[in-house]
């Protein structure tokens, strides 16, 4: 079980995610003013599929009428889908690993890519 409460770190402020539900296989977290969301989630079957995911909530001002305040959300996440045999859970590692790195390359050069669409 991951331990109450969880932190990540948005533009360089650590933010404090207290456990807001858990079940079989599954974990939330939420920032106090609700603008966080960690959800970790584990689904069995003929494959095993793992999921981390951190949801952002922000109201702002509509793009069409400013004097309307309007709810925009985001999310980022990475899944783990493997088989149940024959991966091991070093190569799990190695391969989420690797791709964290990839995204990280060269001052998040390859992030960059990808947020701008590029493929």
């Amino acid at each position: 079980m991951l331990t109450d409460p969880q932190s990540i770190t948005i533009n360089a402020v650590a933010k404090s995610l207290k456990r807001t539900g858990m079940g079989e296989d599954t974990g939330t977290f939420r920032s106090v003013d609700q603008a966080y969301r960690l959800s970790v989630t584990h689904a069995y079957s003929k494959r095993t599929r793992r999921t981390a995911r951190v949801d952002y909530k922000v109201t702002q001002a509509d793009v069409m009428d400013s004097s309307l305040m309007v709810p925009y959300t985001a999310a980022c996440y990475l899944v783990v889908d493997v088989p149940n045999v024959g991966v091991s859970r070093a190569d799990q590692g190695h391969l989420a690993i690797g791709f964290c790195d990839w995204l990280s390359a060269s001052g998040y050069t390859n992030l960059g890519k990808l947020l701008d669409g590029e493929s």
